[in-house]
């Protein structure tokens, strides 16, 4: 995204949000990031009740965003987290671990709009389809979600990001794995952007000290 665009975006957040509200209380979310399980970085950090409509409608704003850019997007956890999902035809070659070039560019519009960002906290979580055995899908869904993870920390300039990278194999298919075009369903990558302190600070939530 480029800087005016970026500098629309955030003008237009700014105008169209609601007032944030006084200090709330301060989530208890001290656990690190790496160590919780997928669901449980989706679950956390938790809104307090009184920044809930900030956090949404700030939410839900990034989320017209993204479709705009061409995103499949859903609302998860009543409108506080986003759902990505891209193919991984999108983004890697048949069997392989390295972002193909299409691939960098697909993820490029979201790594600048939300994964730089202080405002997020993001995990990455790649599936396969049931080609294989159970330790090569692990396997092949782990080095993928490192890639995404490496091309996001390259996008941010060598800088530590928010993001957490997730190997999940094939045992969480959407569809059966009984035909070519289910199983390029069931290998897909899940990004989901989740409100961190930064946008919590924006809600008017104190840091914790």
């Amino acid at each position: 995204m480029t800087s005016l665009l970026k500098y629309i975006c955030a003008a237009a957040l700014a105008l169209t949000l609601p007032a944030a509200p006084l200090a709330a209380a301060e989530p208890d979310d001290e656990a690190d990031v790496l160590e919780l399980s997928l669901d449980d970085n989706i679950a956390t950090p938790e809104v307090p009740k009184r920044a809930k409509t900030y956090i949404r409608t700030a939410m839900d704003q990034l989320r017209r965003l993204l479709i705009k850019k061409g995103y499949t997007v859903e609302s998860l956890r009543d409108g506080e987290v986003l759902e990505v999902t891209i193919s991984c035809a999108d983004l890697f070659g048949p069997g392989a671990v390295e972002l193909k070039a299409g691939g960098r560019e697909r993820l490029k519009e979201l790594g600048t709009t939300a994964v730089t960002s202080e405002r997020y906290k993001v995990a990455v979580a790649v599936h396969a389809d049931d080609t294989g055995d159970e330790q090569y899908a692990d396997s092949i869904t782990a080095a993928r979600a490192n890639a995404i993870d490496d091309y996001f920390w390259q996008l941010a300039g060598q800088k530590d990001t928010n993001v957490v990278p997730y190997g999940i194999g094939r045992d969480e298919p959407r569809v059966p794995n009984d035909s070519r075009a289910n199983r390029n369903i069931n290998r897909r990558v899940e990004i989901f952007i989740i409100p961190d302190k930064g946008l919590l600070e924006m809600a008017g939530v104190k840091p914790k000290k």
